[in-house]
């Protein structure tokens, strides 16, 4: 970098207004291409060639692609530090797209994720903007955790002056909504940081509120910075971002070319191995992402709901961004029609002439209504509350259709152009009617008739060790079993040394051993160093993937001792919980320390990176 910058410096070619920017053609993602814009107009405002100083947080603006276009350099930006937190990886995606957005306006951008930043240095910050989702029952997300303990310490600093937004993330389906977001929001102002707007709350359906909330939040910054400092901070070019990549906005078109049970005959549950080709689509990942699923209805649910609904499935409706369609379609492509929404409920009630659903909906009697809405679909609730809609009331109560994502199963060294899944069909019986998942059933039943719109969430941390001798302790029961599957592939690929540990569990070893051939040989290859099981049903007291990590306390804590990662993957609700109390334990007893030592040692590896989890 010294060496490109003493080149830059030397001429005056690539250059606007005297400082030095990327030319447009440069390989690099816009997003890293304006990190270098506003880096090299810090470091010529402390040296301009010409002699006429530039302020420390000039960056130049100007059309990519086209090298014309006016030019400004701006003075004195608004300094935003972008705060994240998030379990699956949406909001860093998210964030990365917002400090872009930001910068463009003209504001000098610091993004960072909440586990990475001293809570000290909020005190020094001019506008902090915190973007989390909530995990479990109202907790910070796992690379939040931190953070959260330092800001609402006694010692945590007074935060006087300093502007803040809280843009939370969370599902309305639990009783905590966005109830990391509020603490955040509650506890910044309890220290003295002045609220720019009102925090914005968002469900699954975020994209539009969080756009929306990013569009507030940029004007009511360049209101404040032009009411402080009286410089008007408009008229920043874009910069064009030529090509597109495959993104949930954007995505690349795969084809199912596998479809395989990976339960054997008697078994309850139907859990499958999906593979996917993704030649030419320009889609590509590592081990540990994700991959975003966009599927589609069952057809049988579409014509039940318009049954129930007496609509015609030829009538016509506009769909906000895809235009005139009927409405069966719309139901089929564009709407989540499963999953019973708060104001589904709420209108349906208001239109029932039965008043029970609305006594549900009171506040006290949340419980109630949870109970009876387990396993329940919107279809069951118009069954027992049947009311008349048009076709805009119908999808006016709906929400719109999300992605879903699933742990990748392979390594892209190992499996080049295909990318794996391991997913459990959701099929049960609500004791009124069959009902399904809608994704993993439109994987596991109709995928194979159509292409599969995905893309790659990437994943910040949960990958294998960077060093191939570092051991690696992983713990993923049922389909969570399904990144150390690809972690194993990318070891042995990459020709690794380091030792490998996997405690899986599921009910029956007959009938629930995934990818039991494929590990037992690895075991036996030496690549799996160790393998424990733990089959809940084989015996009369239950076993679960935590007993087993008791029983080898001793050796496990040998090997977090030797630099071993930890990894977890699946159920957070109380799989995850169960593995990091019985991790603790085990620290506590072979390590001879008290549950606060232990509690310090684990919260230390998780600091390190050496103990990360993808739950959901």
């Amino acid at each position: 970098l010294s060496g490109f910058i003493g080149g830059l410096r030397s001429s005056t070619a690539g250059r606007l207004d005297g400082v030095p920017v990327l030319p447009a053609s440069a390989p690099l993602p816009p997003a890293t291409r304006l990190w270098f814009d506003g880096a090299l107009a810090g470091l010529y405002s402390r040296a301009d060639t010409s002699g006429a100083a530039l302020d420390g947080a000039a960056a130049a603006a100007h059309e990519a692609g086209s090298g014309s276009g006016a030019v400004r350099i701006a003075r004195a930006r608004p300094k935003v530090l972008l705060l994240w937190a998030s379990q699956t990886g949406n909001i860093e995606s998210l964030t990365e797209r917002y400090a872009t957005q930001l910068m463009e306006s003209g504001f000098e951008i610091r993004t960072c994720c909440m586990e990475d930043c001293d809570v000290t240095a909020l005190a020094k910050a001019q506008y902090v903007l915190l973007m989390s989702s909530t995990f479990g029952d109202g907790d910070p997300p796992d690379n939040g955790a931190s953070f959260w303990s330092a800001l609402q310490a006694v010692t945590a600093p007074r935060l006087d002056g300093v502007r803040y937004a809280v843009l939370a993330f969370g599902d309305t389906n639990y009783d905590q909504f966005c109830g990391h977001g509020r603490n955040l929001d509650r506890r910044m102002a309890e220290q003295g940081a002045l609220r720019l707007l009102p925090r914005a709350d968002c469900d699954s359906e975020f994209q539009p509120a969080a756009d929306a909330w990013l569009e507030r939040i940029t004007v009511r910054i360049k209101e404040e910075d032009a009411a402080l400092h009286d410089v008007a901070q408009e008229g920043m070019i874009p910069a064009v971002l030529p090509g597109v990549v495959p993104s949930k906005a954007h995505p690349a078109a795969s084809r199912l070319v596998k479809n395989l049970r990976l339960n054997k005959q008697g078994a309850a549950k139907d859990t499958r191995y999906f593979s996917f080709s993704t030649a030419g689509s320009g889609l590509e990942y590592e081990v540990g992402d994700a991959l975003g699923v966009w599927p589609s209805n069952c057809p049988e649910l579409v014509d039940e709901l318009l049954g129930l609904s007496g609509l015609a499935a030829d009538t016509a409706v506009s769909v906000s961004g895809a235009g005139e369609m009927r409405l069966a379609d719309a139901l089929a492509r564009h709407f989540e029609i499963a999953r019973p929404s708060s104001e589904a409920l709420a209108f349906i009630a208001s239109r029932s002439r039965d008043g029970a659903l609305g006594a549900l909906l009171a506040d006290e009697r949340k419980a109630d209504l949870k109970r009876w809405l387990w396993g329940q679909q919107l279809a069951d609730v118009l069954h027992e509350f049947p009311v008349t809609l048009s076709a805009p009331e119908l999808l006016g109560i709906l929400k719109r259709l999300q992605p879903r994502l699933y742990s990748i199963a392979s390594s892209p060294k190992a499996h080049p152009e295909e990318v794996h899944l391991t997913v459990s069909a959701v099929r049960y019986n609500n004791g009124r009617r069959q009902r399904k998942g809608v994704s993993s059933t439109f994987l596991a039943d109709r995928a194979g008739e159509v292409s599969v719109p995905v893309f790659v969430q990437k994943s910040a941390y949960f990958r294998p060790p960077r060093n191939g001798d570092t051991p690696m302790i992983m713990v993923g029961p049922g389909t969570g079993v399904a990144p150390f599957r690809g972690f194993l592939h990318e070891r042995l690929a990459r020709g690794d040394t380091g030792r490998n540990w996997l405690f899986f569990g599921e009910q029956h070893a007959a009938t629930d051993f995934y990818y039991g051939d494929e590990l037992d040989t690895m075991r036996t290859r030496g690549l799996l160093t160790r393998l424990d099981l733990a089959f809940s049903r084989d015996q009369a007291e239950k076993i679960y993937v935590q007993d087993r990590m008791r029983e080898h306390g001793a050796e496990l804590w040998a090997w977090l001792e030797a630099g071993a990662h930890f990894y977890v993957c699946g159920d957070a609700n109380r799989m995850a919980k169960d593995v990091d109390a019985a991790l603790k334990a085990v620290v506590a007893s072979h390590g001879g320390m008290s549950d606060e030592r232990a509690l310090e040692y684990v919260s230390g590896l998780a600091r390190d990176k050496r103990y990360v989890r993808d739950v959901y």
